[in-house]
């Protein structure tokens, strides 16, 4: 049978067969009388206006009728069909042309054709044969009945093709999903808050372990953690929540009950940001958590083995001082004696900004600054410029009395012994190397000394045995350039 028949039954089709667009005009050039539903004249009125209705409706809409399902169906329809069924579908028997779907779809037919009611489906796979290989479709539908005087005519079916929302569903879940298992497995201590009574959503098991309490989830914080109230904290979390501010502290302390009812005090670095909805008003916390007690404790004991430390070190530095103050007495040279107290003095400060420290270096500027105290008289006549630059313990040491020793000639021979001279200390880093000047200005012309004495040697030597450096002194005549190349590594 020919699906349609263009003759002269097309231009006498009935009104209600009338717009519909293409399947309209399908359906009224189609020779309907060589099927069981014969010529649109004699088709019952259920039939009818449920025709006129699929064909004015822009939602994809499709109609089994009678004992043998002869099909119709819209534009709307047609438009998710492949020309493996479109335009045979059209007329053609239900069962013939869903054989391969008719597990799924039958049984959901038979039920609204023996009037057992209509049925719904949501987000349903039904594989569709659209360009010679099934592909996999998802559907949200209904079929619902069509009346007839004897009982159930047919089956009106309204459905949409959701298969996008679908997979965009699905990746949103499998991404939800993977972001849950990376804030579940996350080393912070992360945790999301509900509401203005922040009732834990989600606590993962690094934060569940911190607590130590499993059975978070779905309570309230004040419930949860009823011990964190008098501490202050329930209204630093409040302030967020009403501020819509977020929140960030360093070695912040609590105190936390476990479920075996013993308490603990920790430290931790935190961080609370809103969470807020589409309108942009605040709904929630979200909290990112470090636990450093154990470095804290350790900080703590470190600075107390320091404080002992930089004690007996002064103790000794000053019966050295002593030793020294009773075997130079009667020295030849008066100006020894200073000379060596003004040195220890040096080595005494790079010692107190290494014995500051929790590491086992230290900063150049600090060491510097440290190393120029010891002539606060002409403070005000250097200028220092260097970002940060951390340097090993041996060469801090080295580095402060090499200063020292600079400052002292200034002092004494160099720009600093004219009242307009001045200082400037600079130093940096390039990608593998570390550099430093020592530039006098200002000062009387100079000239380099005839003798070398123990500063020299420790500026030339030592200086850049522990550094591995190069070290440069130019005196010129208006001031002394003195510099330092080394590479990087060797910082300590």
């Amino acid at each position: 049978m020919s699906p349609v028949s263009r003759d002269a039954s097309a231009k006498t089709s009935p009104d209600f067969l009338a717009a519909g667009g293409e399947m309209g005009s399908l359906i009224r050039a189609f020779d309907w009388s060589s099927t069981p539903v014969g010529a649109p004249e004699s088709w019952p009125q259920s039939l009818r206006v449920t025709v006129r209705l699929m064909l004015n409706s822009q939602h994809p809409m499709f109609i089994w009728w009678g004992e043998d399902l002869i099909q119709f169906y819209n534009d709307a329809y047609r438009q998710t069909m492949g020309p493996q069924m479109h335009p045979s579908a059209l007329g053609a028997r239900g069962r013939e042309s869903w054989a391969d779907i008719w597990p799924i779809i039958g049984p959901q037919i038979e039920q609204v054709m023996s009037g057992r009611g209509a049925t719904w489906n949501v987000d349903q796979m039904v594989p569709i044969n659209r360009h010679g290989t099934p592909e996999e479709v998802w559907w949200t539908y209904g079929y619902s009945p069509i009346d007839h005087d004897e009982g159930i005519g047919g089956v009106l079916v309204v459905c949409s093709d959701v298969t996008a929302q679908h997979l965009a569903t699905a990746e949103l879940k499998n991404r939800n999903e993977r972001m849950a298992q990376l804030f579940e497995e996350a080393p912070s201590l992360i945790a999301v808050f509900h509401g203005p009574d922040h009732v834990i959503e989600l606590a993962n098991a690094a934060y569940r372990e911190f607590v130590g309490k499993s059975d978070l989830v779905g309570k309230p914080l004040n419930v949860a953690f009823p011990e964190l109230a008098e501490q202050g904290l329930i209204d630093l979390v409040d302030n967020v929540y009403k501020t819509g501010e977020s929140f960030s502290a360093k070695r912040l302390g609590l105190t936390l009950t476990q479920d075996d009812g013993s308490s603990r005090q920790y430290h931790v670095n935190v961080m609370i940001q809103p969470i807020r909805d589409g309108a942009g008003i605040v709904e929630g916390l979200f909290i990112d958590a470090q636990d450093v007690t154990d470095h804290v404790l350790l900080e703590q004991r470190l600075n107390i083995i320091n404080d002992e430390l930089r004690h007996r070190a002064k103790n000794t530095l000053a019966m050295i001082s002593a030793v020294a103050s009773q075997t130079l007495r009667g020295a030849a040279d008066p100006g020894a004696l200073d000379i060596f107290h003004a040195r220890l003095a040096a080595f005494g400060a790079a010692h107190d900004a290494l014995a500051g420290r929790t590491d086992a270096g230290s900063e150049v500027g600090e060491v510097i600054r440290k190393a120029l105290a010891g002539h606060a008289d002409t403070l005000e006549r250097y200028d220092l410029c260097g970002p940060m630059i951390e340097i090993g313990s041996k060469q801090s040491i080295t580095l402060a009395l090499a200063i020292h020793e600079l400052a002292t000639n200034a002092t004494k021979y160099g720009a600093l012994s004219a009242e307009e001279g001045r200082v400037s200390v600079s130093w940096k880093t390039t990608e593998n190397t570390f550099w430093l000047e020592w530039n006098e200005s200002g000062g009387p012309e100079v000239c380099e000394p005839k003798k070398t004495g123990f500063g020299s040697r420790l500026i030339r030597t030592v200086l850049a045995a522990d550094f591995n450096a190069d070290v440069t002194m130019d005196f010129r005549r208006e001031g002394l350039l003195f510099k330092v190349t080394a590479p990087i590594e060797t910082l300590g």
